[in-house]
C-alpha cells in the first residue's frame, strides 16, 4: 500500500514537473518561432540556419526557467549547465538534421516542419534533462542534497567531470553551430566540397572528378563520399559540405574517450576527448572539408584497437585494428599503414612484446578481411581510369615524399618546406596545450626525472609518446609537406597530458577552472571570428561565395556562365553548381566578349591592369570581392 502510494506521488511529481515544463517550453518556443521568422522573412537566413540560432536561444532560456522553476534545483549553475550544454547540443543536433531532411529534402514548408521537430526535440529534453541533468532524489523534489548520488563519490569525481564534460560539449556545440556560418575555402577546401557536388550531379561514385570529365587520382574517395552522403540529405551548402567532418573528429573523440575510460576512474575519462576537442588543428579540423579527418579516424580506431587487442586479448578488437587500417587506406592510401605502423614496431621492440603482438591479432583473417575492404575499389579505378594506380603510388606517394617542391602534381604544386618542418606545425596544431607539453618535457630532463613522465607498468605511456611521434617522425624526412599532416598525432598527445593531468604533474592544470579556460580559448577565439564575419566579411579570404551571390543575384537566369580569366576557383564553381568556367588566357577572354551571350566575368584585380584598353572599353567593373572583379560586358548597357 505505501509503495503504490509512493507511486502515485511519484507520477503525480512527475506530472505537475511535465506540465511546468511544457509552460517553460511554450515561452522558449515563443522565443525560437519568433527568432525563426524573422531572421527568415526580414534577415534573409535561410530556414535551417534560422532554426539553428532559435533554437539556441529557446534552450538557454529554457535551462534558466527550468533550472529555478520546474525542478527547483538547489545546485549550481556550475554544476548542472554543463550537463545541460551537452543535452542542448544533442537536441539542436536532431533540430538540425530534422529540419534539413524535412525542408531540404521533403520540401515541407519551413514552419510546419519546425512544429514537428519541436515536439520531438521537447520530448527528447525532458526526459534526459529530467532522469540526468536535473535528476530526482528519493524525495521526489528537485534538488541533488538528498541520496541520489553517494557524497563522497561525487566530491571525489565532479571536478573532472564537470571540467571535461563541460568543455567537449562547448568545443562540439561551437563547431555544430558554425558550420553553415562561413564560405568554403579556396583551394583545398572548396575543392574537396565541390568533387562531392559533382559527384552528386553526375552519378560518377567510383572515381571522384575535378572536373567534368576529369578523374582525381589524389586520394581515395572515401570521404568525398561522405560528403557526397551529406549533401544529399541536407543540401549543397556549407554546413552539409562540413557536417561529415565534424561526425568524423566526434568519431576520433569517441574512441579516445573509450581508451582513457579504461585507464582509471570514469570521471578522468572526459579529460583527454575534452583536451584534444580544443586543440587547434583538430578543432579546426572538425568544420573542414578535407581527407585528413578520415585519415585520423581510422589510425586511431586502429591503434586504439590494437591496444585493446593485446591487453584484453578479444579477437573482436583485432579486427577493429584492420578495419581502422581500411578506413586509413580508403581516405589516403598506404600512408595510414605507415603512420599506424611505426608506434605499434618501435612499442613492440622497446617492449618486446613481439610474442604477444602475434598471437592476439589475426593477422592472416584481418589481413584478407582489410584486403577485402580496399583492394575491390583500387582495381575498379584503374580499370575505369587507366594510369590510376602509377600515378597515386609512384606520385602521390613516393616523388611527393622524396622529392622537393614536386611538379608531377596534377592538382596544384607541393609545397616544399625545410625538413623538420613539421615540429613547428604540431607547436602550432597542439596549441594550447603544446606550451604546457614542452614546459613538461623541459623540466623532467632538467631535473633528471625524464623516465617518470613514462612511468607505467603497462607501457601504455610510451605507446602514447610513439602514438604522437609517428606522423613527426616520418614527415620530418618529407620534401612537402602541409600542417594537416599532423592531425593523426594529436590523440596520443591529449591522453599523454590526461595522464600526466592524473598524476599531478602539471602544476597550474590542476586547477579545474584555470584548464578549463584555457582549454576552451580556442573554440571561444574562433566563434568571435565567426560572429565578426557575419558583420564585417574578411576580404582576405579566398572564396567566391560573396561574388557568385552578387553575379547570381544580377543574372536573374540569363548572361551564360560566370568566366574567370585564368584558373576558376573551386568555389566559384561550387557557388554556381558547375555554372563557373575558365578563360586560360587573354586571347581566349577576348574571344569570350564577343560571345553576345556571355555578359558576366571575373577577373583577378592583380590582372586587370595589365589589360588592353580595348578589352577594358567592352567591360564594366560592377564589384569587388576577395580579390577579384566581377564584370559586366557594358557593350549590352549600350543596346547590343
Amino acid at each position: 500500500m505505501r509503495g503504490k502510494i509512493i507511486e502515485s506521488q511519484t507520477l503525480k511529481s512527475v506530472c505537475r514537473q511535465f506540465g511546468t515544463f511544457a509552460l517553460v517550453g511554450l515561452t522558449g518556443t515563443a522565443l525560437h518561432y519568433s527568432l525563426l521568422y524573422l531572421l527568415v522573412e526580414f534577415g534573409g537566413v535561410g530556414p535551417l540556419v534560422a532554426s539553428g540560432c532559435g533554437a539556441l536561444i529557446g534552450l538557454l532560456v529554457n535551462y534558466f526557467l527550468n533550472h529555478g522553476l520546474t525542478f527547483k534545483s538547489d545546485q549550481s549553475h556550475y554544476r548542472a549547465f554543463p550537463k545541460f550544454v551537452l543535452i542542448a547540443s544533442i537536441g539542436l543536433a536532431i533540430n538540425l538534421a530534422l529540419m534539413a531532411l524535412l525542408v531540404n529534402r521533403l520540401q515541407i514548408y519551413y514552419m510546419l516542419a519546425q512544429v514537428l521537430v519541436t515536439g520531438v526535440v521537447l520530448v527528447w529534453n525532458f526526459l534526459a534533462n529530467r532522469f540526468w541533468t536535473f535528476r530526482m532524489d528519493s524525495s521526489g523534489e528537485g534538488n541533488f542534497s538528498g541520496s541520489a548520488m553517494d557524497g563522497n563519490w561525487r566530491d571525489r569525481i565532479t571536478p573532472l567531470f564537470r571540467m571535461g564534460m563541460a568543455l567537449l560539449a562547448l568545443v562540439l556545440l561551437i563547431r555544430l553551430i558554425t558550420l553553415p556560418f562561413y564560405p568554403l575555402i579556396d583551394p583545398s577546401e572548396s575543392r574537396y566540397a565541390e568533387m562531392a557536388r559533382k559527384m552528386l550531379e553526375t552519378g560518377v561514385w567510383v572515381t571522384p572528378q575535378i572536373s567534368y570529365g576529369v578523374p582525381f587520382w589524389g586520394k581515395p574517395p572515401l570521404a568525398v563520399w561522405l560528403n557526397a552522403i551529406t549533401l544529399g540529405i541536407f543540401g549543397v551548402n556549407e554546413f552539409a559540405a562540413r557536417l561529415s567532418a565534424l561526425f568524423l573528429c566526434t568519431g576520433s573523440v569517441w574512441i579516445v574517450y573509450r581508451l582513457a575510460l579504461g585507464r582509471g576512474e570514469k570521471a578522468q575519462a572526459f579529460v583527454a576527448p575534452a583536451i584534444l576537442a580544443g586543440m587547434t588543428l583538430f578543432f579546426v579540423m572538425a568544420g573542414s572539408v578535407a581527407m585528413d579527418q578520415c585519415l585520423n579516424l581510422g589510425v586511431t580506431l586502429a591503434l586504439g584497437s590494437f591496444w585493446q587487442a593485446l591487453r584484453k586479448g578479444r579477437r573482436f578488437y583485432g579486427y577493429l585494428f584492420f578495419i581502422g587500417l581500411s578506413i586509413g587506406i580508403m581516405a589516403k592510401g598506404p600512408i595510414a599503414l605507415v603512420i599506424a605502423g611505426i608506434p605499434i614496431g618501435l612499442w613492440s621492440l622497446i617492449r618486446n612484446e613481439w610474442k604477444v603482438l602475434w598471437q592476439r591479432l589475426p593477422w592472416v583473417s584481418g589481413t584478407l578481411l582489410m584486403l577485402a575492404i580496399t583492394l575491390p575499389w583500387f582495381l575498379i579505378a584503374e580499370l575505369r581510369t587507366p594510369g590510376f594506380l602509377e600515378y597515386f603510388f609512384i606520385g602521390e606517394h613516393w616523388n611527393r615524399f622524396t622529392v622537393k617542391g614536386w611538379r608531377g602534381d596534377l592538382y596544384g604544386s607541393g609545397r616544399a618546406h625545410t625538413k623538420g618542418t613539421i615540429w613547428l606545425y604540431w607547436m602550432l596544431a597542439a596549441l594550447p596545450w603544446s606550451p604546457l607539453f614542452l614546459a613538461q618535457v623541459f623540466q623532467a630532463f632538467w631535473r633528471k626525472k625524464a623516465a617518470m613522465l613514462l612511468h607505467c607498468s603497462d607501457g601504455w605511456r610510451l605507446y602514447c609518446l610513439l602514438w604522437m611521434l609517428s606522423p613527426l617522425i616520418f614527415f620530418t624526412f618529407s620534401a612537402n609537406i602541409i600542417w594537416t599532416y599532423v592531425l593523426p598525432a594529436l590523440p596520443g598527445c591529449a591522453l599523454l597530458l590526461a595522464e600526466w593531468r592524473r598524476d599531478d604533474r602539471i602544476g597550474w592544470f590542476s586547477n579545474d577552472r584555470i584548464a578549463f579556460c584555457v582549454a576552451a580559448l580556442v573554440p571561444l577565439l574562433f566563434l568571435g571570428l565567426v560572429i565578426v564575419w557575419q558583420f564585417v566579411p574578411f576580404q582576405f579570404l579566398r572564396t567566391q561565395k560573396s561574388l557568385v551571390s552578387q553575379y547570381l543575384e544580377l543574372r536573374k537566369g540569363s548572361g551564360g556562365k560566370l568566366l574567370y580569366l585564368g584558373d576558376s576557383p573551386y568555389s566559384g564553381q561550387f557557388y554556381t553548381s558547375g555554372k563557373a568556367g575558365a578563360l586560360p588566357n587573354v586571347e581566349a577572354f577576348q574571344a569570350a566578349i564577343a560571345n553576345p551571350d556571355q555578359i558576366y566575368f571575373a577577373c583577378p584585380k592583380k590582372s586587370w591592369p595589365d589589360l588592353s584598353e580595348a578589352i577594358k572599353s567592352r567591360l564594366q567593373p560592377v564589384g569587388s570581392h576577395n580579390g577579384f572583379l566581377l564584370l559586366y560586358r557594358s557593350s549590352r548597357l549600350q543596346g547590343e
